[in-house]
């Protein structure tokens, strides 16, 4: 595993996909930045002083891959304290914190499986990067992306999904939309409502020795938990990113 490091970064791009979604794009003032696919990194909005201790930061998956480490792409909901001050406080050009890289999420376990995609809004973040990186690497697992959001502006990864169709021969998706909002999606299909849990449980169990991924809100997570469990996955198939 790489070793953690604390990176200043300069905000280079605020991407508004509604008034409460945001993605901040950061670009890192040291080079060698080192991560896996699906990992998740602390940010903190005040200065950090080596002396002292790291200050306040909330947890953000990386929305990027790792190979294309320019810059660092969040993915941000505003909920709560944290997440309001990033919002409103912080500007184009304002230095910020990060210390990475953390956590087990990753896809080291999905290249010779059938690999089940799940995720609700902004859950979709650590995909982002498995995807991208599975472009740039010329991967081929049979990728199963199911992705369930509030409205068409909140999709945020149509061009991702169109690219992934092209270059990846395995990819599939279905796209779930509760209300359709008028935004165009050109080319994609997609149906109405929330995520079909026990539909796309009993589909996905027909695959090819399946490991789920799982992340989104905690009642999306525990609703395909349990629908997995009852259909009969063992649970070193399932792979969990829980946020607030």
């Amino acid at each position: 595993m790489a070793a953690i490091r604390k990176i200043p970064v300069t905000v280079i791009e605020i991407i508004p996909y509604s008034e409460n979604v945001k993605l901040f794009r950061l670009e890192p003032q040291k080079k060698g930045i080192q991560f896996k696919a699906g990992q998740f990194l602390h940010l903190a909005i005040e200065p950090y002083d080596p002396s002292y201790n790291w200050p306040e930061s909330r947890v953000f998956s990386i929305a990027n891959s790792p190979t294309r480490v320019s810059t660092v792409d969040i993915l941000v909901s505003r909920i709560g304290s944290f997440t309001k001050a990033l919002f409103e406080n912080v500007r184009l050009g304002d230095e910020l914190w990060i210390k990475l890289p953390y956590g087990i999420f990753n896809f080291d376990e999905s290249i010779d499986h059938d690999t089940v995609l799940i995720a609700g809004g902004t859950g979709i973040s650590p995909y982002i990067s498995f995807l991208q990186y599975a472009i740039d690497k010329n991967l081929n697992p049979a990728i199963h992306l199911n992705y369930g959001v509030r409205n068409t502006e909140l999709v945020i990864i149509d061009n991702l999904i169109r690219e992934a169709k092209s270059k990846l021969i395995n990819f599939n998706y279905r796209l779930y939309i509760e209300e359709n909002n008028g935004n165009s999606l050109e080319g994609l299909e997609f149906g109405k409502g929330q995520l079909p849990v026990k539909n796309i449980v009993e589909e996905s169990l027909k695959l090819n020795s399946p490991i789920f991924y799982l992340s989104g809100p905690p009642k999306m997570i525990t609703a395909f938990e349990l629908e997995l469990k009852k259909q009969g996955a063992n649970a070193h198939q399932i792979k969990y990113d829980k946020w607030e």
